[in-house]
């Protein structure tokens, strides 16, 4: 079970939304909030590097939550913002048999 006093980070969940159609058959979506939950983020040190010229920043994290129907729902098709920054899911994992933490592996700096 993850102590209360390790889930300091507020984080909100977002889905990508199929929304109207207009006159010319083009969908507009958007990501929509799915849930606000508390979590336990730890950064791992960023890895920066020069691509034809230009300052990339890539960080990984990984972040566990409290299991609930919502939460165990997320996939890696879902995105965190987290600290003001925008998360990428990239693996979504169990951590315990009771099923009472989800664990996820998050990426900035890359499309989401």
């Amino acid at each position: 079970m993850v102590k209360a006093g390790l889930l300091r980070e507020r984080v909100t969940f977002q889905r990508l939304t199929e929304g109207a159609v207009d006159d010319y058959g083009n969908v507009y979506s958007g990501w929509a909030d799915l849930a606000v939950r508390s979590a336990d983020l730890r950064e791992q040190k960023g890895r920066e590097r020069i691509t034809a010229g230009a300052l990339q920043d890539r960080a990984l994290a990984t972040m566990r939550v409290r299991s609930d129907s919502i939460t165990s729902a997320i996939t890696s098709a879902d995105r965190v913002i987290a600290r003001g920054i925008t998360w990428a899911i990239k693996d979504v994992m169990q951590v315990d048999a009771k099923d009472t933490q989800i664990e996820f592996v998050l990426e900035k700096g890359v499309a989401s």
